[in-house]
């Protein structure tokens, strides 16, 4: 193979990839809008953990369960996770988890127990939910309208 062949594979695998990824959010905004259309109350609930870190020092909130069901996540804006909680009373199931470069091997991974904690909600909100290491609890606070960003 020559140097032309090679870029037009490569060339080819992008275009694929940005074509698979149109496709991807299509459908995902799709069953985001037919979910908003027949639960026009639901509320949505924003993750604040950080991902991603050019250090290394990450903390993730992972949403396990909510009233007893896993839920599908969703994405919010630019970058964030969230979930669609119904109106009134909502029980989470919540994982915390940091992570850090370590010395004697290359990750040091910390997983905290999940806990289960009991939210209100109202309708059309938006939510976050974060965890405060200081006070070992998770705060679930109201963000704005839904849609209002």
């Amino acid at each position: 193979m020559d140097m032309t062949q090679y870029i037009l594979i490569v060339g080819g695998i992008i275009v694929l990839s940005f074509v698979y990824q149109g496709i991807a959010m299509y459908i995902h905004s799709m069953s985001k809008k037919k979910f908003e259309s027949e639960n026009p109350d639901a509320s949505i609930m924003v993750i604040k953990d950080c991902q991603w870190h050019p250090l290394g020092f990450t903390n993730t909130v992972n949403c396990l369960t909510i009233n007893g069901e896993p839920q599908p996540q969703i994405s919010v804006g630019y970058g964030q996770r969230g979930y669609y909680v119904m109106p009134g009373k909502n029980v989470l199931e919540l994982q915390y988890e940091t992570q850090r470069p370590g010395i004697l091997h290359k990750w040091v991974r910390t997983s905290y127990d999940p806990k289960k904690i009991e939210v209100n909600v109202e309708p059309k909100k938006q939510y976050s939910i974060s965890y405060d290491k200081k006070q070992d609890s998770y705060v679930f606070a109201e963000l704005s309208e839904k849609g209002s960003n």
